[in-house]
Formats: C-alpha cells, structure tokens, sequence
C-alpha cells in the first residue's frame, strides 16, 4: 500500500516514538522512510550588524547542524537495525509544516508518518500546530502517532486498586 514514508522529526521523545512506529509500519509495508528535520534559519552575521558575535552566530549554525545530525542519525539507526532502506534530509525553513508537505512532494512519499504533540491551551491557539496545519494542506495522506499518556495508564491502574481494597475492606466488614 504505501511505499515511501516521509518521518519528521523535532528531536523530541514524542517523536523518537514516532520515529519507533513510523519505521515499525515501514517494515511491515515493506516501504522506504524519508526522515525529514527542518531547522530554523539563523541567518549570516552581517544581518545581526553589533549584536550579536559573528563567532556565536557561527556556534549557533553549528549547534543546529549537530542537532540535526543527532536526530536525524538516530531514525537513520533504527531503520539500519530494522532492515528498513532510509535516507535522511536537513532543511532550512522559518515554517517546518510547508518544509514537510514540500518534502513529501519533492520526494514522492505518499505517507506521511508524524507525531502530535498535545499542547493546548493559548499556545496552541497562537502558535498552532504542525500537524494540523499539514494535515489541512497535504494532499498526501496523513498518519498522526499519538503517544498512549504513561499518567492516564498509571491512573487506571491505581483507580483498580483502590476498588479491590474497597472491596477487600467491605468483606472484612461483612464477617465482623
């Protein structure tokens, strides 16, 4: 069914799962993953003029490309591990959703395997979300990963455990 999967990553744990899964379907569909990471523009020192250092302006490109090597080299292992054929793309973009729906065209994906990040609240109202803003704008289809809550699971559990020790303590009471 699908082919070739376009993966974006933040370098977040949210999307190292993603990644997991996304290379997971991958192997299963017997498909190719395109791991995508789109990094902010920083821009040259003269642009900056005296304030700041043309040495951090350099530090800071160099942080970014070491970001994206890191983040982009751990999907890379994952499908190497998997047996699951990879390439990995860096890009400059101020807004990483067109860089997505761009990428995924470009390179014909016709997945496109992504994370959710739940932010909610005004900083979602204002900042938006990248998936929702690809989901609205790709034609390509969509898979959104959605990380199961570790506390909603943790809470389920313990909700369990306070009913059987209700329940442990209404037999004591019943033979007293």
């Amino acid at each position: 069914m699908f082919q070739h999967i376009l993966v974006p990553t933040d370098g977040s744990h949210l999307s190292q799962k993603t990644a997991e899964r996304a290379v997971a379907f991958a192997k299963a569909a017997n498909a190719k993953i395109t791991a995508l990471y789109a990094k902010a523009p920083v821009g040259h020192a003269e642009n900056y003029g005296d304030l700041i250092q043309p040495a951090a302006i350099q530090r800071l490109i160099s942080g970014s490309d070491g970001k994206s090597k890191e983040y982009l080299g751990a999907i890379k292992k994952l499908c190497k591990e998997a047996g699951v054929e990879s390439t990995t793309l860096a890009v400059v973009s101020d807004t990483p959703w067109e860089a997505i729906v761009k990428v995924a065209e470009d390179n014909n994906c016709d997945l496109i395997f992504m994370a959710k990040h739940s932010r909610g609240g005004l900083s979602s109202l204002l900042v938006g979300s990248q998936t929702y803003r690809v989901l609205t704008h790709s034609n390509i289809p969509v898979l959104v990963f959605r990380a199961p809550k570790a506390h909603a699971s943790h809470h389920k559990h313990h909700k369990e455990k306070e009913r059987v020790g209700e329940a442990d303590s209404e037999k004591g009471s019943k033979k007293a």
